[in-house]
């Protein structure tokens, strides 16, 4: 009798594992690059999540991994987690987006893509903006004229604005023929300047800071995981640095329009949500900032001798300064 009954024990301890793994549901996050930008969008994913249901070590495996801003890292996690069988794969960031397209067309996993400026270049959305099969996510793409126009309001003598790159970012590469055609607008001459790896930032940031009014870096993951170089090399020459990521405004650029990278995760995990509750994935779509924030840096301004006008400042949704109470 003690014998069945331990057995029994043994039967139902193992039908609890069974059910507890059909419930939980798996999602992978593979993250193009760390830096606060997209740190605080992945985080925002997973308190997106948490706050709509589904939390890590209850119902919900969740893993992440960074591809180390390596495309061939990239796609090296996305064949992993692909083999891994999860409910939904995430990329943050355009690269780690794209390495799961191929698998997601072809129906062997479900993407949500995150912080992706420009989807549709990225063939993450068709020619209309309309989603590719089993792929949806929300992208971090801002006008770009709001931007220059701010930048001439703090800086009314800019006539050379530096933008420094990553060719190899389908992201960044779509972003700088754009901003070619809005400089022309403004009678702004672009400054281009290309990097491919990491460490070319310091020396290429160097370069550029000598031949322009002010140095851009719009949404660029190789770029942004180096920021502080951009920034040092552009201090040197008594230049601002301007981005389009609001987080990256607190390490020492002067000024960012864009949206809160946290809340495009928190965006991110709500859609999540939505599929892992059983909403058809094709049915949900293409999400792109829900708002754009204006950040100040009072300290950077200071230091660059930039007068900030009241109206820049009363509009600011932020305003950072050392000295402020």
């Amino acid at each position: 009798m003690r014998i069945i009954t331990s057995m029994l024990c043994i039967c139902l301890t193992f039908s609890g594992a069974i059910f507890a793994a059909t419930d939980s549901k798996k999602v992978l996050i593979s993250q193009v690059i760390e830096h606060p930008a997209l740190n605080a969008t992945t985080q925002g994913i997973i308190d997106g999540l948490a706050g709509n249901g589904y939390k890590q070590g209850e119902n919900l495996e969740l893993r992440v991994e960074s591809a180390q801003g390596n495309s061939a890292l990239a796609a090296q996690i996305a064949n992993k987690f692909v083999h891994q069988k999860p409910d939904i794969v995430v990329g943050v960031g355009t690269v780690s987006a794209q390495s799961f397209v191929k698998f997601a067309i072809t129906g062997k996993v479900k993407l949500v893509f995150s912080s992706v400026t420009d989807p549709r270049a990225a063939n993450l959305t068709r020619a209309n903006d309309s989603a590719m099969p089993n792929i949806t996510g929300v992208s971090n793409f801002v006008e770009l004229k709001p931007q220059l126009e701010l930048f001439m309001i703090l800086q009314p003598q800019l006539r050379r604005l530096g933008i420094l790159y990553n060719p190899g970012e389908i992201n960044s590469a779509s972003i700088v023929q754009q901003l070619e055609d809005v400089c022309k607008e403004y009678q702004i001459t672009l400054v281009k300047q290309s990097v491919m790896r990491v460490n070319e930032i310091p020396q290429a940031a160097t370069k550029l800071a000598d031949n322009c009014d002010a140095i851009f870096i719009s949404n660029d993951n190789t770029v942004l995981g180096a920021l502080q170089s951009v920034i040092k090399a552009a201090n040197n020459k008594n230049i601002p640095v301007y981005v389009s990521d609001t987080d990256a405004v607190a390490l020492g650029s002067l000024a960012a329009f864009g949206p809160n990278q946290y809340k495009i995760g928190l965006q991110t995990g709500r859609m999540i949500a939505q599929i892992l509750d059983g909403k058809d994935i094709n049915q949900v779509p293409v999400e792109f900032p829900e708002q754009n924030d204006l950040y100040i840096n009072l300290d950077a301004a200071q230091a660059l001798q930039i007068q900030v006008q009241p109206v820049v400042l009363k509009a600011a949704t932020k305003v950072i300064a050392s000295n402020k109470s």
